[in-house]
């Protein structure tokens, strides 16, 4: 009996310890929540490190984002990757690895990332679009299109996907189908005087 009085109170101590905790954890984020909107990153990072456990994808996550807007890139990288090992299907920790990254100038490293966002949701729809356009100013015009296409599968009146295309058709001189794809990104929208520009000179 006298045994399982201590077990419950051992149970008892560490919940209210871990309950203390969390609740020191959401008051952190509050601040630096605060602190951030007032661009004080420093302050809000040296809040969120007074709370900081290793093994908290959030605060790993949060801290990424905060050293970013530092423009501290590789330490924002850092936070990032700690953040995907704790949780590896984590396509918002993978996109938040991409800004300072791509702050970085890391081209194929941000490929990469891409690539492996879309392992885990083939039908993302920003991240296709991102890899098409890095492929067309690569010019890899046939595998911008592949990723291009994807995205006008799903939806195929977005603007930005028939221009892309359009301009990939168009760097390969097949003017028909860079015409076709213009002329949809134009009815989406008529005010557009780079697509009307283009237009004139087909």
């Amino acid at each position: 009996m006298k045994k399982s009085i201590t077990t419950i109170v051992i149970v008892l101590a560490i919940t209210m310890l871990a309950k203390a905790q969390d609740e020191k954890v959401i008051a952190a984020f509050s601040s630096s929540y605060i602190s951030e909107a007032n661009k004080e990153y420093q302050v809000s990072i040296s809040t969120l490190e007074n709370v900081y456990d290793a093994n908290s994808y959030m605060l790993n996550l949060r801290l990424g984002w905060l050293h970013y807007l530092k423009k501290d890139y590789v330490k924002a990288q850092e936070y990032y990757k700690k953040a995907i090992a704790l949780e590896p299907k984590s396509i918002e920790a993978r996109l938040g690895y991409v800004a300072p990254t791509t702050a970085l100038e890391k081209w194929d490293d941000v490929l990469k990332t891409y690539k492996e966002i879309l392992v885990i949701d083939p039908n993302n729809t920003v991240v296709n679009y991102r890899v098409g356009y890095i492929y067309y100013f690569r010019k890899n015009f046939v595998e911008a299109e592949k990723y291009i296409v994807s995205v006008l599968k799903l939806y195929p009146f977005d603007y930005d996907s028939n221009a892309l295309l359009g301009a990939n058709y168009l760097a390969q001189g097949k003017i028909k189908e860079a015409k076709k794809y213009y002329s949809i990104a134009l009815a989406y929208n008529p005010n557009s005087k780079e697509i009307q520009e283009v237009m004139k000179k087909l």
